[in-house]
């Protein structure tokens, strides 16, 4: 039996793996921090929804295609992990910078973008063994610098 010490460096590893593989945009470095099958979940910074890591593959491979990639991503603060047994949450404010197609096509960076992240994970890779992976992802952008937090102040 793991400690929770044990635990949260393990999943930290987790994350930290995730976000090398970012760079790039590397499927195969990306996979292994996901359950196999159709079982993860991901809200995309996109916009968009995808089921299983295959799908978030088929999504990197096509961006590549066109020369889309992320050229940096970090965290911003530590992340806060939070160990319940078997599962468990972390969440982090990061900050990434991608070459993306502008208005007339020609790739750029997109200057620093900086995002809010939810992982849930399980001790469970999808296949029964009991290895810590990502199985749910939220990512969204922070509010517009100068947006009123409070809507009045």
């Amino acid at each position: 039996m793991s400690t929770p010490e044990q635990d949260a460096a393990a999943i930290r590893a987790v994350h930290d793996g995730w976000f090398a593989a970012n760079v790039g945009l590397d499927v195969e470095k990306m996979l292994p921090f996901f359950p196999v099958g159709d079982g993860y979940l991901q809200f995309n910074l996109n916009g968009f929804v995808y089921h299983g890591a295959a799908d978030k593959a088929k999504l990197w491979r096509n961006l590549t295609s066109v020369g889309v990639t992320i050229t940096r991503i970090a965290d911003l603060t530590e992340p806060d992990i939070q160990v319940f047994g078997d599962v468990a949450l972390l969440t982090s404010e990061g900050e990434a910078e991608l070459v993306l197609p502008t208005a007339t096509g020609r790739l750029e960076s997109s200057g620093a973008t900086r995002f809010r992240n939810t992982e849930f994970l399980r001790r469970d890779d999808g296949a029964g063994n009991a290895d810590w992976r990502i199985w749910h992802m939220h990512i969204s952008e922070f509010a517009p610098e100068g947006q009123l937090k409070y809507g009045t102040e």
